[in-house]
């Protein structure tokens, strides 16, 4: 019984708690890694997201915006767009990552705090350059995370 006895109190001490949820998300693709912090949150909270970009890579930059990121509910309706659409001026030139170099991207997402609590979707599109013709079948390319938002 002696030696039952420390098993015993490590499984009680163990019950009625629930597992912790994770802190953060993140996926990888390609050339790709984004993660977002925290995976769930009350509404009215803030996502912090992240995009990691790994070479070689040739991108669009200028007066475009290298990259957008928006939240999706559970309809496909989008409820946040970083950065808002907007056009400063025509210049665009392209830019290059070598392979071993990185850059890294990063937008909050202050939720409303009327916000409905469900699965939300984060998407993102990051400029790179492709071959003629193609930039318009590609809406996005960065993997997409799901946020859990409470009551």
């Amino acid at each position: 019984m002696r030696r039952l006895l420390p098993v015993l109190v490590i499984l009680l001490a163990g019950c009625g708690t629930e597992a912790a949820a994770p802190a953060n998300v993140a996926a990888s693709a390609g050339q790709f890694h984004s993660e977002a912090a925290p995976a769930s949150l009350a509404a009215g909270g803030n996502v912090h997201y992240r995009l990691v970009v790994r070479g070689p890579v040739q991108y669009l930059a200028g007066c475009a915006h290298t990259f957008t990121v928006w939240a999706e509910d559970s309809r496909g309706e989008q409820v946040w767009e970083e950065p808002q659409p907007q056009f400063d001026c025509f210049a665009i030139v392209t830019r290059s990552l070598a392979a071993g170099e990185s850059t890294s991207l990063e937008a909050d997402w202050p939720t409303s705090p009327t916000l409905a609590a469900g699965r939300y979707t984060i998407h993102g599109l990051f400029l790179t350059v492709l071959p003629p013709g193609a930039g318009a079948r590609v809406r996005e390319n960065v993997p997409p995370l799901t946020i859990q938002v409470r009551d």
